[in-house]
């Protein structure tokens, strides 16, 4: 089965979909779409032109959200060495769903201070970073020294991926979330996170 899945190989979402298909050892073929090319071939298999998403070259479907895509792979080619999401497990839904809000307000913050908006001018600017700072605060209380649960699960790279992300974008320092960076860091060496990293 030939999978391809278009994003960057900076977008934390995307990010996710690539360590867990290192996990499972599958070949994903990753167009980039940082082109014009890239973003004409994302046009033509996404309605919402947003990354990841993920095509099953042999099928004829393509899955547009990086949390379904997970979900499809471990569906069908089983966890591997990643601790499984137990679907009753509101604690763990939820730390996803706040690494996902913290992430949601960066990018946006990012995108509006690219086109030249600044948190000391937009009320709506400030609340996203805000709201992101708030995100990092509630999960720093919650985090163990390794994540949020025994061994490597999709919290843990998720947590991974975001962390990395905002370093890289310098979107928020991380400085008074020591628990939050020495938890990802644990996994660092991990080869899917290694090799992954922006």
């Amino acid at each position: 089965m030939l999978l391809r899945l278009f994003g960057t190989t900076t977008s934390p979402y995307v990010r996710r979909v690539r360590i867990i298909a290192m996990e499972l050892q599958l070949v994903v073929e990753l167009v980039e779409v940082t082109t014009q090319m890239g973003q004409q071939r994302l046009a033509e298999v996404s309605p919402i032109w947003k990354v990841p998403a993920l095509q099953i070259v042999d099928e004829p479907q393509v899955v547009l959200d990086s949390h379904a895509i997970v979900d499809l792979l471990l569906r069908r080619f089983g966890p591997g060495d990643v601790r499984p999401l137990d679907p009753e497990d509101i604690a763990a839904k939820n730390v996803l769903t706040v690494i996902d809000g913290a992430l949601d307000s960066l990018i946006n913050a990012l995108y509006l201070t690219r086109d030249g908006i600044d948190s000391f001018h937009s009320a709506y600017m400030r609340k996203q970073v805000d709201r992101a700072e708030n995100a990092l605060r509630w999960l720093d209380a919650r985090v163990g020294d390794t994540g949020f649960g025994p061994g490597f699960g999709l919290t843990e790279i998720a947590l991974v991926a975001a962390l990395d992300w905002i370093r890289l974008r310098s979107a928020l320092p991380l400085d008074d979330h020591v628990r939050l960076v020495r938890a990802a860091a644990h996994w660092n060496d991990r080869p899917s996170v290694a090799a992954t990293a922006p």
